[in-house]
């Protein structure tokens, strides 16, 4: 039988109450409606008693009804005595079906052709015989142009014996009717469906072919040599009307590498999906496959996200070196009071250390640095993220999968079974997430996570805010981190400048001691491809939990409370950070301040 399909909306079916039997009639019972067929309930009858028609018309009709045959209904309606519509109304009273008044009432197209394409009778039968069939919920729907026709009712009659019997009984069919020209439409549309699926198919081999010549496997590896020879995070392929382009994300700014014509957009993009496991027929929906390849003398692993846009699909492809520096918890560029701090969270035996910033600030990168970090080959050691990006073979990592259940929430009950010693979550999304966070860490486990805020100290009030007590938010937290990454500065180009005074404002809550004196600006030149900048490094904010912030997130203390109690006690913002490597000369206060304005971070 066929597979269940998007229901109808709840008013797609326009029908008055007393034009609507409350049981459909069976097949059986369909066949007998005709007048003359020993109907108790004839349709002239009706239409009279409805002062809808004369009887003068319906003896009129009845007459050539005998000379030319044809159906009475549609005598009345072709000699000019009653509306189609008023007739319709009529009829579905008559034999128990469902009027549709209006084209929107019936269902996309697609979902009718999917059913008929995939039912036990031939497509080829539902269009010569201008029938439509959907399903909506349990129940399977007919559209006929003229029921009941022998031919429709004996057919259908076989569909139910050829439909799945598993459940012990075909699913109940309930009859329609609409006026032709609906009828008409909705056919045709169903024939340049089948025309589209049949044109689409035949394509499938036409572009594997293309993603399978030479010039385009040679164009699609050059493009990922070059990703990777630059140190790109990002390939984005992006169709405009007549183009596409490649661009590549570099150092958190996206710069164009190629463009090309709009003809050659389907062999590359074929060629992406086909190296990552996609399914180079579907064009719809979006999809998501992943590559591990040697590129460039360097172990990658791809994730290829496609998603429908306005000329065709867009392409993101997320590079991550299986063997990376920037795993090294060391080299992630936190001050040393900063990565003695964190040391510090990782080594207790339980509780939760929040790292927390927007998309892109190197959160997973941070984490993944953390776990490898406390990896000594004794611990248990399991992650549940949505997608994993770093690959650790000595770790158990699971992935949710929303769309069948595996959620966040059911990925960690299930974890608690699993006797963890360290869990880290992706991401706290909700309560649910959040409450079985804090239950693991009061229970005896290390617990890693993220959340996105703007700053350390909202981490508190964004838990709050999810439902969470605010007493189980305080105990069992460690510590909170916020972070952001800037770019270096390029040490080919870059020239030393005075203190900027744009920097004044923020270096007296700084002891001099952490203070360089090498500001320096950029110039641009061919080592950093004109943008004065290669690499990026983090700047970061770490509070630790405290008695005294303890007390007052249990008390509900306001955000600005909470973040002056955190400066008494010397923690330093995102800014700070940032102008102390900034003094160093490993980045320019103007590219802090790019930074922090993109989150709406800066003054």
């Amino acid at each position: 039988m066929c597979g269940s399909l998007v229901p109808l909306p709840a008013n797609a079916i326009r029908v008055h109450e007393k034009e609507r039997s409350k049981t459909p009639l069976a097949v059986s019972e369909l066949e007998q409606v005709e007048p003359g067929q020993g109907q108790p309930r004839r349709l002239g009858e009706m239409l009279v008693e409805r002062n809808a028609v004369q009887q003068a018309d319906i003896d009129r009709a009845l007459q050539i009804q005998r000379t030319v045959g044809g159906r009475l209904g549609s005598l009345l309606v072709r000699t000019g005595a009653i509306s189609e519509e008023a007739m319709l109304r009529t009829l579905a009273e008559q034999i128990g079906a469902l009027y549709l008044a209006d084209a929107e009432d019936l269902p996309d197209k697609m979902d009718m052709y999917r059913f008929m394409s995939e039912s036990s009778i031939k497509l080829e039968w539902f269009l010569d015989n201008a029938v439509l069939m959907w399903r909506q919920g349990e129940d399977v729907f007919c559209l006929a142009r003229d029921i009941p026709d022998p031919s429709v009712t004996q057919t259908l009659e076989y569909f139910y014996q050829a439909s799945d019997q598993s459940s012990g009984a075909a699913p109940p069919i309930r009859f329609c009717l609409t006026a032709n020209h609906h009828l008409d439409r909705a056919l045709d549309n169903v024939r340049k469906e089948r025309a589209m699926e049949n044109l689409f198919a035949s394509n499938v081999q036409q572009l594997r072919d293309l993603a399978e010549q030479a010039p385009v496997i040679e164009l699609v590896n050059n493009l990922l040599s070059q990703a990777v020879d630059l140190g790109a995070s990002d390939i984005h392929v992006e169709p405009t009307e007549e183009s596409f382009a490649v661009r590549m994300r570099l150092d958190g700014v996206l710069h164009t590498r190629l463009t090309q014509s709009k003809d050659r957009f389907a062999a590359v993009a074929s060629r992406i999906k086909l190296i990552s496991g996609l399914d180079i027929a579907e064009r719809r929906l979006p999809q998501d496959g992943r590559i591990t390849e040697r590129i460039s003398g360097r172990e990658m692993d791809i994730r290829v996200s496609t998603v429908p846009c306005a000329f065709g699909e867009s392409l993101v492809l997320r590079l991550l070196a299986k063997e990376r520096d920037d795993l090294v918890f060391g080299n992630l560029g936190m001050e040393p009071d900063h990565l003695e701090m964190f040391r510090g969270w990782l080594g207790t035996t339980n509780g939760i250390v929040l790292v927390t910033g927007p998309t892109g600030s190197g959160k997973s990168t941070t984490l993944a640095a953390a776990l490898e970090e406390i990896d000594d080959g004794v611990k248990k050691i399991i992650t549940v993220e949505d997608p994993v990006e770093y690959q650790m073979p000595t770790i158990t990592q699971m992935q949710v999968h929303s769309e069948i259940g595996f959620t966040f929430a059911r990925a960690l009950r299930a974890i608690l079974r699993q006797d963890p010693d360290v869990i880290m979550i992706g991401e706290i999304r909700d309560l649910e997430t959040a409450e079985i966070a804090i239950r693991s860490a009061l229970t005896g486990h290390v617990v890693l996570s993220t959340v996105h805020t703007n700053d350390a100290i909202s981490s508190f009030t964004r838990l709050v805010d999810m439902g969470v007590e605010p007493f189980l938010v305080a105990a069992p937290v460690r510590g909170v981190q916020a972070q952001r990454l800037v770019r270096r500065s390029c040490p080919n180009c870059s020239v030393s400048i005075s203190r900027p005074a744009l920097a004044d404002g923020y270096l007296d809550a700084l002891p001099e001691s952490m203070l360089g004196n090498h500001w320096v600006a950029v110039e641009g030149c061919d080592h950093c491809r004109h943008t004065g900048y290669r690499g990026r490094t983090g700047i970061y904010e770490l509070v630790p939990m405290s008695e005294g912030l303890q007390d007052m997130i249990v008390s509900g203390a306001h955000l600005n409370d909470l973040k002056r109690l955190a400066r008494e006690h010397g923690c330093r913002t995102l800014v700070e950070d940032g102008l102390i490597k900034a003094s160093r000369g490993d980045t320019t206060v103007e590219e802090l301040m790019r930074a922090m304005v993109i989150d709406g971070e800066a003054g």
